[in-house]
């Protein structure tokens, strides 16, 4: 993933959120009555504007709690530079690979309820994950152009392996990415497909991983995989989990995979660094897009989760998860 497009994500996602997810906003309080300081919170506040100032970023949110009592909650900048449209508390931020927490919750509920195991090969789940290959790059002074051959894998790709990304699954960009390429699957984007991923989860099993199970650490589709293993085994979609087992129980209403049209007006514009200062990301893999006005097909559980700073706000707990 491109890190420098998630400028605007909010530092929100920094701080416990934990006691916050839920149907209504915590009560406020003074930053002393839970043993925090005004003065230095200020010095927060001081350099989250001057970010703002100086061009860095073009809107943030931060929130500061502390024994589930809110004392800070501040909007800086804009959600959208080109529409002069103010940030505020409410904007909702694409959170990419924060996704993946929320995945490996979903595998190890399924773990603790006994319907799944951490030692079990991803193929009892995925059959076409029985066999698979490990690209072997071409000899030290190969010619140009020589092709990338590959070995069986020395064992079986476990739960443990995809959790620990240590399956050996990159995205796509590893020693066979040629191969990964004519098959149409690199990056982490999904939402501008129209087909699920376990569809191409199923075509990526054929194709020569970058490492052996359990080698070494490579990041990548390992967490999407999971997310069609999840499917599988509660029989039904990602989203529906989510919204059955975690973010509805939790009160995160506006938390989703695909933006409510009538809410896009709140999805914060994804901005890139470029030369000190910040450009506009362009609508499609990079930007937005596909997140308000895509197929709504592919529910990536690596990178593709929107939600508000505070996961629901009052007044909003009528939209659709």
């Amino acid at each position: 993933m491109n890190r420098r497009c998630l400028l605007t994500l909010p530092l929100t996602l920094l701080l416990a959120l934990a006691p916050l997810l839920r149907a209504e906003a915590p009560p406020a309080a003074r930053p002393e009555s839970v043993g925090l300081s005004t003065e230095r919170l200020e010095r927060l506040r001081a350099g989250m504007q001057r970010y703002v100032d100086e061009g860095k970023v073009a809107g943030l949110v931060t929130l500061v709690a502390r024994s589930g009592r809110v004392v800070q909650l501040e909007a800086y900048g804009k959600a959208d530079l080109e529409a002069s449209r103010a940030m505020t508390t409410d904007t909702i931020f694409r959170i990419a690979s924060q996704t993946k927490a929320l995945t490996s919750v979903a595998v190890m509920m399924l773990v603790e309820e006994g319907r799944l195991g951490l030692s079990d090969p991803v193929s009892r789940y995925i059959p076409a994950f029985v066999k698979t290959t490990v690209a072997v790059p071409p000899p030290a002074g190969a010619v140009a152009g020589t092709p990338v051959s590959a070995v069986p894998a020395k064992r079986a790709i476990t739960i443990r392996d995809l959790l620990t990304h240590t399956a050996g699954i990159g995205y796509g960009f590893g020693t066979a990415a040629e191969q990964w390429k004519a098959a149409g699957i690199q990056h982490w984007y999904f939402a501008d497909r129209a087909e699920p991923v376990a569809a191409v989860v199923e075509r990526m099993a054929a194709l020569p991983m970058d490492a052996q199970p359990g080698e070494r650490y490579v990041y990548g589709y390992n967490t999407d995989i999971l997310g069609v293993v999840v499917e599988k085994v509660s029989g039904i979609t990602l989203a529906e989990f989510f919204a059955k087992r975690i973010t509805g129980p939790l009160g995160m209403v506006d938390t989703q995979f695909y933006l409510d049209l009538a809410t896009k007006e709140r999805l914060a514009t994804v901005y890139a660094a470029k030369d000190g200062r910040i450009e506009r990301a362009p609508d499609g893999m990079p930007g937005k897009g596909h997140y308000v006005e895509g197929p709504r097909i592919a529910f990536s559980a690596g990178a593709a989760r929107i939600t508000p700073p505070t996961g629901s706000i009052p007044g909003r707990s009528s939209w659709p998860c």
